[in-house]
């Protein structure tokens, strides 16, 4: 039993643009991402959402080698 909403697998973790991590459990998700052209990695982390989060929430910050990159280069100005 959880208290979390049922959408919070879809909290997942991105690793690199083109690589992310999913509960091992969200299938639909899963092809929808591979479909997508996305490196798929599934976790088994369905009994840690009773706690209240996902794997984005439950992980620390990821320290990234390179430059910074903005991978959302046409967002709207002031956002």
């Amino acid at each position: 039993m959880t208290f979390c909403s049922i959408w919070l697998n879809i909290n997942l973790l991105v690793l690199d643009p083109k690589t992310v991590c999913v509960e091992a459990s969200e299938t639909p998700v899963m092809e929808l991402l591979d479909k997508h052209g996305m490196e798929v990695v599934p976790v088994p982390f369905y009994e840690v959402s009773p706690f209240g989060g996902g794997l984005h929430c439950a992980t620390a910050d990821v320290l990234r080698e390179g430059t910074l990159e903005d991978y959302f280069p046409k967002q709207v100005e002031g956002f």
